[in-house]
């Protein structure tokens, strides 16, 4: 898989470069924003490898560096979480998207399941703050001990809303139980 960024200008100079311009251009030889195919952005890693290729490696690490802020430790923890599961999950993870930003992303990373995609998500990762949002309900938790507990919040949305617990990557204890629970809700929607 290849991403590539840039201007829709830059853009229609890459298709034209590589062959593969089929867009449009206005009067001033730029494509329009609306002809302009919007560049793969999700990373897989296939048989539980992590083995990415350069230019999604570097597109995951800048946005993890560009959204986490100047926390180092949130950083680092959500790097070291992102590919971990990349590393031992078969999942893929993806950007959010969003209009209201520069690079038209979001501020979450979408962990979904490699497999066919019934339910989505199974987890929503925040670099800003650290914060994970699991699709997880209190039955699918039941057997987590006291300090586990300490570790998570549940969050006051609807009886429908699958995703009903956080679990901030604050510390190393909190990033072992984060990395359980989206185990967790993998298994959950694998036997669905």
């Amino acid at each position: 898989m290849r991403i590539v960024e840039g201007s829709p200008q830059e853009l229609v100079e890459y298709e034209r470069l590589n062959g593969t311009a089929a867009q449009a251009l206005d009067e001033d030889g730029a494509a329009s924003p609306e002809d302009v195919a919007e560049p793969v952005r999700e990373t897989a890693a296939r048989e539980g490898t992590a083995s990415l290729a350069p230019e999604d490696y570097v597109a995951l690490m800048k946005f993890i560096y560009g959204r986490a802020g100047k926390n180092d430790q949130r950083t680092v923890l959500t790097e070291r979480f992102v590919m971990q599961l990349l590393d031992q999950e078969d999942v893929v993870v993806a950007f959010g998207r969003s209009s209201k930003t520069f690079d038209g992303l979001a501020d979450y990373l979408m962990i979904r399941d490699d497999g066919p995609q019934r339910y989505g998500a199974v987890a929503y990762l925040r670099p800003s703050n650290g914060g994970m949002t699991v699709r997880l309900g209190p039955d699918d938790i039941a057997d987590l001990s006291e300090q586990d507990r300490a570790s998570i919040q549940y969050r006051n949305v609807t009886p429908s809303d699958p995703y009903k617990i956080n679990c901030p990557l604050a510390d190393q204890d909190a990033f072992d139980l984060a990395f359980r629970l989206v185990r967790t809700a993998l298994e959950i929607v694998r036997s669905e």
